[in-house]
């Protein structure tokens, strides 16, 4: 397991090291055997998120917002409302942004970041209908809960975009279509960091949800993988109804999370350093709305 995470800032434009929230807890739940069989039998259960949920959700863990934001560097400014205005730690876990703090990229032809988080690409998913994701092998058909569904995306392309807990947690529509209903997979809670994703098949056995989404472009499919102490992913937007770019979708209550990202054959050409990176199995980290490809 490795001692360190490095990770491309296309704001800094350099290389730099991942602080890893709880990082001795997931190198003790991943890293030894007594810390692999306490995750695969309790950690990764529905009650024992549901459990750091309910804490969070009481008055008293208002109290640890401001020492949160000071340890992980959180623009307050980018905020929706004031820190002391927040009743629980939830509620800013989950908190809304200014609309100026995540402009959305204006190209018509342009696909934006759902996400803040860190962007892995795999340009073209094989026939064998396995994606390589930091090392490990894993089944689109599982991921997506449909063989026939995963035969549309082989020869496609796939984005993978991992959040940590320091955030922000609300996802939105990376391009103009029309969603369908949200349809929930799995039932694990793993961890998401990479320092799991070495050790389980997180992203194919974590309760997910998925919803396709009908754009110009073709069929996108999207899912938002829950993680360890995200025991709820709220879906807040209308399935039918056409939703533009940059559009709120829903958000991750408490904890890491990923969202993933396919689309069909032809249909995506990713951004510069995301491809670059990518190729180096460096994730790049992007703010939400930002340009992570543009339709071809």
């Amino acid at each position: 397991m490795k001692a360190t995470i490095s990770t491309y800032n296309r704001y800094s434009g350099r290389l730099e090291p991942e602080q890893i929230c709880g990082g001795l807890l997931i190198r003790f739940a991943y890293g030894n055997l007594l810390g692999r069989i306490f995750q695969s039998t309790v950690g990764s259960g529905i009650i024992f998120s549901r459990m750091a949920s309910l804490i969070a959700n009481r008055r008293f863990s208002a109290l640890f917002i401001e020492s949160f934001v000071r340890r992980h560097g959180i623009s307050v400014a980018d905020c929706g409302k004031d820190l002391r205005s927040y009743d629980t730690f939830q509620e800013f876990f989950t908190r809304k942004l200014k609309p100026a703090a995540r402009p959305i990229d204006g190209d018509r032809d342009s696909i934006c970041a759902p996400v803040d988080g860190r962007y892995l690409h795999i340009a073209k998913l094989p026939q064998a209908g396995t994606v390589a994701v930091k090392g490990r092998r894993l089944k689109l058909e599982e991921l997506l809960g449909s063989v026939s569904l995963a035969r549309k995306f082989v020869g496609g392309s796939a984005f993978i975009a991992r959040l940590a807990p320091f955030d922000y947690h609300r996802f939105h529509f990376p391009c103009d279509g029309v969603p369908n209903r949200s349809l929930r997979l799995g039932h694990r809670l793993h961890g998401v960091h990479q320092l799991a994703l070495e050790r389980v098949r997180a992203l194919c056995t974590n309760r997910r949800f998925l919803t396709r989404i009908v754009s110009d472009s073709g069929e996108v499919a999207m899912v938002e993988v829950g993680a360890t102490f995200v025991g709820s992913v709220k879906q807040c937007y209308v399935p039918g109804v056409h939703a533009k770019k940059g559009d709120e979708k829903g958000f991750f209550a408490l904890g890491g999370s990923t969202v993933v990202l396919l689309f069909e054959p032809g249909a995506a050409v990713a951004a510069n350093d995301i491809r670059h990176w990518s190729g180096r199995d460096v994730e790049t980290y992007v703010k939400m709305g930002d340009c992570i490809a543009a339709r071809s």
